[in-house]
């Protein structure tokens, strides 16, 4: 008896051990690849900063100049600490936008392997399994965080060659402290989302109060910059906490106490709360809605405005505050940079002459970024509800598939052709309110302009939702990536030109500064038309994919 016991014993221990992280190992399987190529996109965003600064500015009085006239930027960017240095100025070009953007990674993955896993269905199958509720979550916040370590690792790998460049000079140590803050608005959001995806009732809900916990961290810390006396206000924010981390300039790692806690206090509540509640339940409970919002439902595509209409407001709502922003500082920043040959000399060299509308370009610029972004994230919602099998609902009925993909499709383009008119709407809004010319009709045009990336995301994203779907999402994301970095590589390093041909984001005209260039936008607009087409007609021959 003895023997058998023993036998027992040790037969069972080896697959109690394997199967006790099989949900860590499939949250961290999901997530590692976009993780790695993100930290692989971050460090070379520090390279292409390093070189593009030491190019821009070799000596030492040209820094100091361009010091001087980037504080405009300091409300958007934070406080210009060393930025007469290769190393300071890196620090302050790359952390704010890398935390951002690293942050918008953290809560999309977190609340689509947690909350989307759950709303899939796949999640009663882990649970089925010898574990709990509790000890999933745990697993799964494991496997989050072998996700971010991933991260962590590409993005020090190549900040440390970074620091290994002749103008950088920065030390081993410097590099990994520099790694540790740029992933640290990813680690947040994975935990925010994490937490958040407890308290939803849905993925869609959960990413949207993930989202505006970031918007109003932004906001804050917005504020916290645009005056020297409202500083404390940092210390209330994330993405302030980043800030304080000061890297490769006046490095405070006393920082990360804050940002430690948030991350362990929302994995403690996480596990706490998915042990709580039953499954598929969640403590904000989705709005049921009123009877006579159902009485124009008429069609898949009246049902997909429907859908998408709590996240297209919130979007349109964000970039018209965003435009309307940078219009209001464009008099200010303008006074400052114009003083400035640098300046002059990079808006001669890009054929621009006037510096108000230069400044308003670049703003529009990034306008195009946020517009292709939301793009992409029609695609994983087109995706999701495939894969939830919401969609079965719709063609288990005599609705053709072709019918309610290009409903989506189009509905997502008119919000995008919206996103931009509002986006030229609210530029011309702040500027013309703090005593700025800029003419309505040319800022309606630049907006316009900023669109045709986000129709382009959406012609290759349904391309490949019709052909391979679980890659939809990642490919629409990652066009825009690599359209991003490309575009801002090719800008800053000579010789590149066949390489940015690859950007979508290349082949636009800075408007206002310079009239768009319609011809070269039909062809991108029809390029995505076409590729849509594929996607309709590839959609209608393969099969539902739910996993």
């Amino acid at each position: 008896m003895n023997v058998a016991v023993a036998q027992r014993r040790t037969v069972g221990l080896p697959r109690w051990s394997t199967g006790n992280w099989v949900i860590a190992r499939h949250v961290a399987r999901r997530a590692q690849l976009v993780a790695a190529i993100w930290g692989l996109v971050f460090g070379l965003y520090v390279i292409a900063t390093i070189e593009g600064f030491v190019k821009g500015f070799p000596t030492h009085d040209q820094r100091v100049q361009a010091v001087h006239s980037l504080q405009s930027f300091a409300m958007l960017l934070g406080p210009l600490r060393r930025a007469d240095t290769v190393a300071g100025f890196t620090s302050w070009r790359v952390l704010t936008a890398i935390a951002f953007i690293g942050a918008i990674w953290g809560l999309l993955t977190s609340t689509g392997l947690l909350r989307g896993e759950e709303d899939a269905g796949r999640w009663e199958l882990f649970l089925a399994g010898q574990t709990t509720k509790r000890r999933a979550a745990a697993q799964a916040l494991v496997g989050l965080g072998s996700a971010l370590a991933t991260m962590f690792s590409v993005t020090a790998v190549v900040t440390i060659l970074a620091g290994r460049l002749p103008a950088a000079h920065f030390s081993v140590g410097a590099a990994l402290f520099f790694a540790a803050a740029l992933v640290s608005g990813g680690a947040m959001f994975l935990a925010i989302g994490a937490l958040t995806s407890q308290l939803s009732a849905t993925r869609g809900q959960s990413a949207t109060i993930a989202a505006a916990v970031l918007g109003a961290a932004y906001v804050v810390r917005v504020f916290a910059d645009s005056s020297n006396a409202l500083g404390w206000l940092r210390w209330l924010t994330p993405l302030g906490w980043i800030e304080e981390l000061r890297p490769l300039a006046d490095p405070q790692p006393m920082a990360l106490i804050p940002i430690v806690v948030c991350v362990l206090a929302c994995a403690g509540l996480t596990i706490l709360l998915a042990g709580r509640r039953d499954l598929n339940a969640s403590l904000v409970h989705e709005s049921e809605g009123r009877l006579g919002e159902t009485r124009w439902l008429r069609g898949p595509t009246s049902l997909a405005l429907r859908l998408s209409r709590p996240a297209a407001l919130a979007w349109l709502a964000g970039i018209i505050a965003f435009s309307v922003l940078f219009g209001s500082v464009a008099r200010s920043t303008v006074s400052v940079l114009g003083s400035s040959p640098a300046f002059t000399a990079a808006l001669g060299r890009l054929g621009v002459h006037a510096a108000t509308e230069g400044y308003l370009s670049f703003a529009l610029f990034l306008v195009d970024v946020l517009i292709a972004v939301f793009a992409a994230t029609q695609i994983g919602a087109i995706r999701d509800e495939e894969a939830a099998g919401r969609l079965d609902n719709l063609l288990c009925r005599p609705v053709p598939r072709a019918r309610w993909l290009g409903g989506r499709l189009f509905v997502s383009v008119c919000v995008v052709v919206l996103a931009g008119l509002l986006a030229g709407f609210g530029t011309w809004l702040g500027a013309t309110t703090h005593h700025t010319y800029a003419p309505l009709p040319n800022l309606l045009a630049a907006g316009v302009n900023a669109t045709i990336p986000g129709v382009f995301v959406l012609g290759a994203g349904a391309l490949v939702f019709g052909v391979r779907p679980r890659f939809s999402a990642v490919a629409a994301y990652g066009v825009v990536a690599w359209s991003f970095l490309i575009d801002l590589i090719g800008s800053l390093i000579k010789g590149l030109d066949w390489l940015r041909d690859s950007s979508v984001f290349t082949h636009l005209k800075l408007a206002p500064a310079t009239n768009p260039d319609w011809a070269t936008a039909t062809v991108i607009i029809l390029l995505g038309v076409g590729m849509a087409a594929l996607g309709l007609v590839a959609f209608q021959k393969r099969d539902i994919e739910y996993a």
